[in-house]
């Protein structure tokens, strides 16, 4: 049966919110965005190794996810956007084993000095050590994801399972699938055709070039470090400067929006239906807009929002809802967090006509929390209520004027004048006529009395009748004064004859958290990260405090306390992370000193992602309605960074064990590092080169895109780095002066 057939003449039905559809929409676009990736990943390597070392590359892909999903679903994993992401970002890497496998295959093949067979042996037993130490590297750099508290843990889980699992099942393929399948498909050079010779090559040459001056030159070393040392404390200064903006979560782009209306306490229905009418006429202006759905009086059906900040609990005659329904993505120009920012300022001109707060709230991505920025006003077990409410008055009016900070309120409630009817018992004792009879006489005047109920003959529910005053009387005093109260002598007096109505003032709710007195501030932002506002706040607290025993406390309902939380837990990731890695180092090289030379190439990501950041604010940063639309460095794209911790080191730890096993077979340093570096370039452009696709396609999703833009630059910029600045670094250290003549 359709709605057709349901729902009479003249009635029709419209899906307004269908969560099904957008998260089948998202994983469609994710599944796309895989297949894409790994398309170009293995259009790469064909194109620059050959169409069947692309095919033997390409073969380890499904393999690799296989044995990865099987483990997921022995594990109790389902497959969602975190999983679907973390197979995405792991393409890119999946891949490095066997390219460096099949790539060093080939060039032993080429080099026409051994059977086939040994060749293949040979060529595996070159790189495995250095294969198997950088995917332990990798795998150590995401292991402590799990240990993520608070609300990212669970929501990192898949990433921190599915990476790890991926790069073991990577290196299963590349230690036992792909040299057997390299051996039967990849050709030997012909009799007649040049055995590879690699100083020969023109990358030496272009690599020797290159390094032979700083080789030579200890001088040139130190000042090319030195000038690394600057770039990185230029990167760090953008970062604590504020040149590139921190923010816990990015904006999503939904189909949706809500506008959440506070009209102040005491006002009727009808003036809050009218202000949102207002509202909904202003919406039809806007040419996204598809529908607008009005809940005046309570909550909309509950969603994300309506759970974490309650606005499901909103009941009262001076509270509304209007959820904004837009067009698809694909449909507009302008991202849903762009739409709220043009808008803001005429909601805000339709709040200041009504005297309505109005809310522009987004559906989030996270965190949950009561508001953007939160302040926890408290005193002593002694003060007022008044006095914190007057102290959240002071520091809202402050955060008013703060950069960015928009819509911002107290929970406190506006003050509401009541009527009490003061009886005058000598007259109504005189007239016969009971206190209870006042007030029963009241009670109908004002909420109406149960009178019977309508049969219509085409409606299968009863309708009641409630006796009471028409609105415009009940809400009148004078009207009220005229009421007949009838007495139990049979005869009726006016209510007025009987007392006076005098004016009081409602009190007002005391609110409670952990036994405490509170009064909540919040406020929303808009172009600026919290973060920046609560600093600034607490700043001024200290040079202007709030008046005496009573304290503001940042740490409790609002975003600044996830995000210090989010962002210490993966610093404390990220240090264990570099911990594991300088063990797996030392361990393999036997020295402490050496896994340091390894591990530059971390910091370098640094002098990557934050110009890299920098750069996307220059050239993508905008302002909408007057309020900037900056590009975040967000917890994601911290995560991106840690990653890289371990992603990064592949290269380093590939080139320093060329370079000591050609300075054992004898090899004056300065070749070995040439020889090393002109060996090991191509297949270090083509693993970076891989990384780099695999994570282009995250770049289109708004929450995980930091996580993205932080590999691309923090790898592009690490790679050209690694090739330079490790080999340098370990020249200075290991490269002997020649011994002094007598």
């Amino acid at each position: 049966m359709t709605c057709s057939t349901l729902l009479p003449d003249g009635v029709a039905a419209t899906v307004t919110r269908d969560y099904g559809h957008t998260a089948n929409e998202k994983v469609n676009d994710l599944v796309m965005n895989l297949a894409m990736g790994l398309l170009t990943v293995v259009a790469l390597i064909a194109l620059t190794m050959g169409w069947r070392e692309g095919l033997i590359v390409g073969l380890a892909i499904p393999i690799t996810y296989s044995i990865t999903l099987l483990f997921n679903y022995l594990f109790g994993y389902t497959i969602n956007r975190v999983t679907l992401f973390a197979l995405i970002l792991a393409l890119g890497l999946l891949v490095d084993n066997p390219i460096v496998g099949v790539e060093n295959i080939a060039r032993f093949l080429s080099m026409k000095k051994y059977p086939r067979l040994q060749a293949v042996v040979l060529a595996m037993d070159e790189v495995m050590p250095s294969i198997v130490l950088a995917t332990l590297s990798i795998i150590a750099s995401f292991i402590p994801m799990f240990f993520i508290s608070g609300m990212m843990g669970p929501y990192m889980a898949p990433m921190a399972l599915n990476v790890p699992l991926t790069m073991l099942s990577s290196l299963l393929v590349a230690l036992a699938i792909t040299p057997w399948v390299a051996g039967k498909l990849l050709k030997e050079k012909a009799g007649d055709e040049v055995a590879y010779d690699a100083t020969a090559t023109g990358t030496n040459r272009f690599y020797r070039r290159l390094m032979s001056p700083f080789v030579a030159s200890p001088g040139r070393s130190r000042l090319l470090l030195l000038a690394v040392a600057a770039l990185f404390a230029f990167s760090a200064f953008l970062a604590a400067s504020g040149r590139v903006p921190l923010k816990m979560l990015p904006f999503d782009n939904k189909n949706e929006l809500q506008i959440v209306v506070d009209m102040p306490e005491g006002s009727t229905l009808e003036a809050t239906d009218a202000a949102v009418r207002e509202i909904e006429a202003y919406l039809q202006t806007v040419p996204e807009v598809v529908n607008v759905v009005s809940t005046v009086g309570e909550g909309s059906p509950m969603d994300f929002n309506g759970l974490v900040r309650k606005y499901y609990l909103r009941q009262a005659p001076n509270l509304a809802d209007v959820r904004v329904n837009l067009l698809p993505r694909q449909r507009r120009d302008m991202s849903s967090h762009a739409i709220a920012l043009r808008i803001r300022d005429d909601i805000a001109a339709i709040g200041a006509k009504t005297g309505a707060l109005l809310r522009i709230v987004e559906v989030p991505p996270g965190p949950p929390v009561m508001a953007t920025v939160v302040a926890e006003i408290y005193g002593r077990p002694d003060q007022p209520y008044a006095e914190l409410i007057a102290a959240a008055e002071t520091l809202r009016d402050r955060l008013a004027l703060e950069e960015g900070v928009v819509e911002a309120d107290t929970s406190a409630e506006a003050n509401q004048q009541k009527l009490f009817f003061r009886v005058d018992r000598e007259k109504a004792g005189l007239n016969g006529i009971s206190t209870e009879d006042i007030v029963g006489t009241l009670r109908i005047a004002l909420a109406g009395m149960p009178a019977g109920v309508v049969h219509a003959p085409r409606e299968q529910n009863e309708l009641p009748i409630v006796l009471r005053l028409p609105r415009e009387k009940r809400s009148d005093p004078e009207h009220l004064k005229t009421v007949l109260v009838k007495g139990r002598m049979g005869h009726s007096v006016q209510l007025g004859e009987l007392g006076v109505f005098e004016e009081d003032i409602v009190d007002r709710t005391i609110m409670h958290k952990n036994m405490e007195p509170v009064v909540y501030v919040t406020a929303e932002m808009a172009g600026r990260g919290p973060a920046y506002a609560v600093l600034s706040q607490q700043a001024e607290l200290k040079n202007e405090p709030l008046p005496d025993g009573i304290r503001a406390v940042w740490t409790g309902e609002g975003e600044w306390k996830i995000t210090v939380d989010v962002f210490r837990d993966l610093g404390i990731a990220f240090s264990a992370a570099l911990l594991a890695i300088y063990v797996l180092l030392v361990y393999e090289t036997g020295s402490y000193l050496l896994p340091i030379v390894i591990m530059l190439s971390i910091p370098l990501t640094l002098i990557g992602i934050m110009p890299g950041f920098w750069l996307l604010n220059m050239l993508m940063g905008k302002t909408v309605g007057g309020y900037p639309d900056p590009v975040f460095f967000t917890a994601t794209a911290m995560i991106g960074m840690i990653a890289l911790g371990g992603i990064v080191q592949r290269n380093a730890i590939i080139l320093i064990d060329f370079i000591r096993s050609a300075a054992a077979r004898g090899q004056p340093l300065k070749d070995a590092i040439i020889e090393a570096g002109a060996v090991r370039l191509r297949p270090i452009l083509l693993t970076a080169g891989t990384t780099l696709l695999g994570a282009w396609p995250i770049t289109f999703d708004p929450i995980f895109s930091g996580l993205a833009w932080s590999i691309i630059f923090g790898l592009f910029i690490s790679t050209a780095f690694t090739l330079v600045v490790v080999p340098v670094a370990y020249a200075l250290l290991y490269n002997k002066p020649p011994p002094k003549k007598a």
